[in-house]
């Protein structure tokens, strides 16, 4: 199980610890939709979540495959709103973005960031960047797809624009494993 990089409250953790990120079953993943709505309402609420995090999830921008749409849009347009988002067996990936970040080894995480040094990535940032994102992805034997889409995250999280973001991530989702 990931750890939290967000402070939350005792009740919190209790919420956090019942829900299974990494379901396997139908009942687990059914077992994890009331504490996943209660610590998403707690959290959102008293306004834990970065704001960079929020914007992935609700703002179009952030979803540059979206065709205009927000991740948030997406469900909307599929017809689940407001506090039924929260309840949603496909909201449970983005609730755990909220509360751990990035999913990536903490030692890339670490490196990226003070290698990024800096509170606004340019593009060429970025580019510099990028043989770094590449590495890790060789080193630690990470899926491409998802580890391009969490350094996407990573990015925005240090201050790039999606944009530029985006170029990291087709760049990571281009490596090829042998």
């Amino acid at each position: 199980m990931r750890e939290p990089d967000i402070l939350l409250s005792v009740e919190e953790q209790d919420l956090f610890a019942e829900i299974c990120f990494d379901w396997k079953s139908n009942e687990e993943l059914r077992g994890s939709l009331a504490p996943m709505e209660q610590l998403a309402s707690s959290i959102i609420g008293r306004k834990a979540v970065p704001e960079v995090r929020l914007a992935y999830f609700s703002e179009p921008e952030f979803n540059l495959t979206g065709r205009g749409k927000s991740r948030q849009d997406i469900f909307e347009r599929n017809g689940t709103s407001g506090g039924e988002i929260l309840a949603h067996p496909n909201f449970l990936k983005h609730l755990e973005y909220f509360i751990c970040g990035p999913d990536l080894p903490n030692v890339a995480i670490e490196k990226f960031k003070s290698e990024a040094s800096t509170s606004h990535l340019t593009g060429s940032d970025i580019v510099d960047l990028s043989p770094y994102a590449r590495s890790c992805v060789r080193q630690y034997r990470l899926d491409p797809h998802h580890a391009s889409e969490e350094f996407f995250k990573l990015a925005v999280e240090c201050g790039a624009m999606p944009g530029f973001a985006d170029n990291l991530r087709k760049s990571v989702r281009s490596v090829k494993l042998t």
